[in-house]
């Protein structure tokens, strides 16, 4: 990564507190921002107050050429230890509406995925009880497709809004969006600004029985106390990760302070410190053990800053 100019950098953010409502921090460390609790500082971090405050920080962000990073709840991420020279955009402070009309919800992008699952269940709209404990928000679970037990949540997607690198909005439904497993290309360069989902009515007790189910079984499969992110490798066809991972004797393998999580073999914890080169030496190490043994190229579910050189 190209070393930061900090005149340029303090300049930048100088422009963006003139004219941007909304909180503009320099230096700030991603490992505050991360589930696994590492990464170097960002250059500028900024925190837009509302839609228009967004536009106008796109838009400065592009006439100065300065790379953008739009970040969640950091629950899917791995930022290298050399931070991020860029401006992280963070919707999660402001953009948080939930509105609901009928079996129809629409949610902004900083919303907690979780809180729309509770509101549906209060509501007694059913349909999402499986993406129930997920961690992330709305527009970042959109931004990767994010689902578990079969279930993803554009499956229940009717629209979304979103702002392209210029500033401009527009709305797109459903069919216009390309989604894959664990990715969503036809969202690729445009942040999502809210999302709407079409739901069924249900007696709100029993989709509080299936909330509680899903989350009880998230529990039960992956037990987490320490940090981590989740799923590290996405499942290869007809097969699992986590099944192939135990194949090689993962659980508990260690690089430096991180480490194989004993309770899922999917699962990277770090236990002691770490830093993100462990975890990406220790990602790499596992993905060289899978293709020796089974000739299976395992692919990143998680999503990586600062590693350009690596081959997820």
């Amino acid at each position: 990564m190209s070393k930061i100019d900090i005149k340029l950098i303090e300049n930048i953010a100088t422009i963006i507190r003139d004219n941007v409502k909304g909180i503009c921090r320099t230096n700030e460390p991603m490992s505050n921002h991360t589930s696994f609790k590492v990464g170097g500082p960002a250059a500028i971090y900024a925190y837009p107050e509302d839609e228009n405050a967004l536009k106008s920080l796109v838009q400065i962000c592009q006439t100065h050429t300065i790379k953008t990073l739009l970040i969640g709840y950091g629950n899917n991420l791995l930022v290298s230890d050399d931070g991020f020279n860029g401006c992280v955009i963070d919707l999660t402070k402001t953009f948080r509406s939930i509105d609901v009309d009928d079996t129809h919800v629409s949610a902004s992008s900083g919303v907690w995925l979780s809180d729309v699952v509770d509101i549906a269940a209060v509501e007694g709209l059913s349909g999402i009880e499986k993406l129930a404990g997920i961690p992330g928000a709305v527009g970042a679970g959109l931004s990767m497709n994010c689902g578990a037990f079969g279930s993803y949540i554009s499956d229940f997607l009717v629209d979304v809004k979103v702002m392209d690198s210029q500033g401009g909005t527009k709305s797109l439904l459903r069919a216009e969006i390309e989604f894959g497993y664990r990715e969503s290309p036809g969202l690729h360069g445009l942040i999502v600004l809210k999302a709407g989902f079409k739901l069924n009515h249900e007696k709100p007790e029993i989709v509080r029985i299936f909330v509680d189910e899903t989350i009880a079984e998230r529990h039960r499969r992956n037990v987490m106390i320490l940090p981590s992110a989740g799923s590290v490798f996405r499942n290869p066809e007809g097969n699992y990760a986590a099944k192939l991972l135990e194949g090689v004797s993962a659980k508990g393998m260690r690089v430096g302070g991180v480490e194989v999580s004993k309770a899922h073999a999917n699962f990277i914890v770090n236990s002691n410190n770490g830093k993100a080169s462990d975890i990406m030496e220790l990602i790499q190490k596992l993905k060289d053990l899978v293709f020796t043994k089974y000739k299976v190229e395992l692919k990143l579910e998680l999503r990586t800053v600062g590693f350009d050189d690596f081959k997820a």
